[in-house]
């Protein structure tokens, strides 16, 4: 059975549990200031991002894949582009997982298993399943049912929002918050979960269906879902979280009915998507197997194909065979930068980093959004051994999307192959804190401060940034470390920072 670390378990438990307080009418509500007042939009998004950073940290099911992200923000961009989302972001994930399931969670967080994008049949149906846990972001449903249940989730919360703050500084503190806080929130928690999910049926067919995707993809996905119920237990990891009713299927065919007849072609991102997720599910040698003689009709099978055959000789190391099914896939001419990012794969773990470069390069002026692109060019010249010339250009990244913990991340591989250790560490401290993690940034920028590497400005701007580090760390846990005696260790220059002490 897998292990999933404290944080997480604490998080994901309590907003699974607040998700299912649910005792609404069957009309929309005022949505505002009721659940605003138990969980505020800064609230909200303090929980998803510490929830996130547990999952992206401390949880192995995690997939580190910036192309699979870029695969969901763009599904997500064109659900949310029709205004059905009103004015909310969201930020998607994906767990290597067989069952079939999807949560959503505060702040606009949403995680996807594995299992449910290889088990969708068209990219509509992933859509509608999308698509209704946005629904119950856009509905305020933790808030709403926080209201609905007062003292005893408003109690779980304020437990909850303690175990956050304190979690990564004492892990004693979670611990405690977690036993009394769910101790007192569970007992009445099971009893109202069907008015919400009708709601979000109804305002996820809404999104569904404005953002021109087949409105038959909602009840055709549940009404299998329900089928196999008993007999597969990926099926069952989305109804115990979203349990169905033939009420709900039939109103959610009733609507189909409503609507008129369109048949929306998959993109080709979604079949090779899906083709990649079931890759990373199997082994190799199952691949094999299972595409051997499967040659399909349709260009989107076709393609699958090559990809899933690709990446699975990658991963045996097999760069005959895997350039062998590429040359396979690219003859097929797509117009999708998955093509470019798979052949400079191949090109980079062979070592070959300027070609990799090169065939990210040329590709980012057909595809500029494509993340990925941008990543594989950087990573393309730092193995050609051109770190200056891949620093420019996450340099230069960086100041058009400030925001990508990624380019970071990046950042602190090309400063250290550099050999600038104490840029490094600083660009790993933002990392850490691009994820609200304020411990671990802090000890990076300490390690920045005693690293060489950085020139006077440099050296300052490490001392100064390590002060306001601390300084908000304070704040957030209420002076509470100010006994930790790192906390007044001596700078390069000799002078003594300020002690995490409690502010006025």
């Amino acid at each position: 059975m897998k292990t999933i670390p404290l944080l997480t378990r604490l998080l994901s438990v309590a907003v699974a549990a607040t998700l299912s307080l649910q005792s609404i009418a069957a009309q929309l509500p005022d949505l505002g200031d009721t659940a605003s007042s138990i969980l505020s939009p800064a609230l909200e998004k303090k929980i998803g991002d510490e929830a996130l950073a547990s999952y992206r940290f401390e949880d192995p099911s995690y997939i580190d894949d910036p192309e699979l992200e870029s695969y969901f923000d763009t599904l997500g961009s064109r659900l949310s582009a029709s205004g059905a989302t009103g004015d909310r972001n969201f930020t998607f994930f994906v767990l290597k997982d067989s069952t079939i399931n999807a949560f959503a969670m505060p702040g606009g967080v949403i995680g996807v298993h594995s299992g449910l994008v290889v088990n969708s049949q068209t990219e509509s149906e992933l859509a509608a399943v999308i698509s209704h846990e946005m629904a119950h972001i856009v509905q305020h449903h933790i808030g709403r049912g926080a209201a609905a249940q007062s003292n005893s989730t408003a109690w779980m919360l304020a437990s909850l929002l303690v175990a956050i703050l304190a979690a990564r500084n004492s892990p004693t503190a979670t611990e405690a918050a977690l036993a009394t806080g769910m101790a007192a929130g569970t007992q009445s928690q099971l009893n109202f979960s069907r008015d919400f999910e009708r709601e979000a049926d109804r305002i996820g067919f809404q999104i569904l269906t404005a953002a021109g995707f087949d409105p038959q993809g909602m009840p055709s996905f549940f009404t299998r879902l329900q089928q196999i119920t008993g007999t597969e237990d990926s099926a069952y990891a989305f109804l115990r979280t979203h349990p169905l009713t033939a009420d709900r299927i039939s109103d959610m065919q009733g609507r189909v009915r409503s609507q008129p007849y369109r048949q929306v072609p998959d993109s080709i991102e979604y079949a090779l998507t899906r083709a990649k997720l079931t890759v990373i599910q199997e082994t190799p040698n199952a691949t094999f197997q299972r595409l051997r003689h499967s040659e399909g009709g349709r260009i989107q099978d076709k393609a699958a194909r090559w990809y899933g055959l690709t990446l699975a000789h990658l991963a045996e190391r097999n760069y005959t065979e895997a350039q062998r099914n590429f040359n396979q896939l690219a003859a097929l001419k797509l117009k999708t930068p998955m093509v470019a990012t798979l052949g400079a794969q191949i090109e980079l773990e062979q070592g070959h980093g300027a070609d990799a470069a090169k065939i990210c390069h040329a590709a980012r002026s057909s595809y500029p959004g494509w993340r990925t692109l941008s990543y594989c060019e950087a990573q393309g010249l730092l193995t050609a051994g051109d770190g200056e010339g891949a620093l420019a250009l996450v340099t230069d990244l960086l100041n058009l999307t400030p925001g990508d913990f990624r380019l970071y991340a990046l950042e602190a591989k090309i400063y250290t192959a550099l050999n600038k250790p104490a840029l490094a560490h600083r660009a790993q401290s933002q990392v850490y804190l691009m994820h609200g993690l304020l411990q671990p940034a802090i000890e990076q920028m300490r390690l920045a401060q005693r690293s060489p590497g950085a020139n006077a400005y440099e050296e300052a701007a490490i001392d100064a940034h390590l002060r306001e580090l601390r300084i908000r760390l304070c704040e957030e846990t209420d002076g509470k470390i100010k006994s930790d005696p790192r906390a007044s260790e001596p700078s390069k220059d000799g002078s003594t920072s300020d002690k995490c002490t409690k502010l006025p």
